[in-house]
Formats: C-alpha cells, structure tokens, sequence
C-alpha cells in the first residue's frame, strides 16, 4: 500500500470529525470530548497553520492526514515533548525528543499491519533532522497500539501506574 501524508487542511475537519466519533478511536482519543464541528474546528484549527495554543503560548505542531492508495485513512500529529504537559514525566529523556500521536480511523483499514508502516515511513519522513528520540505514550489496555509501537520499532522505558500510560520510545537519529 502506498502511503503518503498530507498536511491537516480544515476541508478534512468533517472526515476528522467522523473518525473521532467512531467508537474504535474514542475509547482511546479524547474519549471524554462529544465532538461537534464548533469543536473540531476549535481545536484544530492552529493546527492548520502548525500552532498549538498551550497555557496562552503558541507551540508548534505538526498535524496531517495518513492516506493509503490516494483514500484518507487516518491522523498523525508530531510536536516537541517538552511543550506539552502529559500525565507523566520526561525527566531523563534527551531533549530533542518528539511525540507522535495517531490513529487509524477508517475501520476498514484496522487489523491490516499498516499502523506499523505508516509510523515508520512518518517517522523516516519527518523526524530524522530534527529529533534523536520519539516518544509515545499508550494507555497500558491499547493492547493493539502497544502491538503497532513495538512492530514501528519502540521499546518500552516506563509504566506510569499513576496514568496507566506505558512510555515508549524509538531512537532515529
């Protein structure tokens, strides 16, 4: 399958919409959000322009639209770590690390070992110049994603049982 990524564009903001509110994305992706159009424009909208607002800061990111064979697919976003406050904390990681989210949200794409592939050629395409270390940050019962992250070639550091998010992370450069 060929995969390519497009930069996020606010025509894709119905399709973001859809994978949102499909149950296999939800349970893990901002479950605790009912997402309506207001909403997904509200959030995603920097990204767009490659701007996160966090804490009255502007912070880069990077957001795209995973496609495979020419259909859109799913979402990946690439930031710096360090930007973002998460459940758990980074101390003793280098400081060029990256953290990457994404999802596959066509259900009829899940189950194919394409999470995996598209990981590493983003990563290849992406992250090499700019980062040494991505990171990922699963919930400990995604089984599925623990699977994809390992097969992309992310080993785990860390359990955080606070969080129950299981710290990962790939060397590339």
């Amino acid at each position: 399958m060929n995969i390519t990524f497009e930069r996020l564009q606010e025509s894709h903001f119905p399709l973001l919409l859809n994978w949102l509110d499909a149950p296999h994305v939800k349970t893990w992706w901002d479950s605790d959000i009912q997402w309506t159009p207001e909403l997904v424009l509200e959030k995603y909208g920097g990204y767009v322009l490659g701007i996160k607002r966090e804490e009255g800061i502007l912070k880069k990111i990077q957001a795209f639209v995973i496609s495979g064979n020419h259909q859109p697919i799913g979402y990946i976003q690439l930031y710096n770590a360090y930007d973002f406050q998460r459940g758990s904390s980074l101390e003793g990681f280098p400081d060029a690390l990256a953290a990457v989210d994404f999802f596959i949200g066509e259900k009829d794409f899940l189950g194919r070992g394409l999470g995996s592939d598209v990981l590493k050629k983003f990563l290849e395409t992406f992250c090499k110049n700019d980062y040494s270390t991505i990171f990922v940050d699963p919930d400990h019962r995604n089984v599925a994603a623990l699977r994809t992250y390992e097969k992309a070639g992310f080993k785990k550091v860390e359990e955080n049982l606070e969080s129950g998010k299981i710290l990962m992370v790939k060397y590339v450069g």
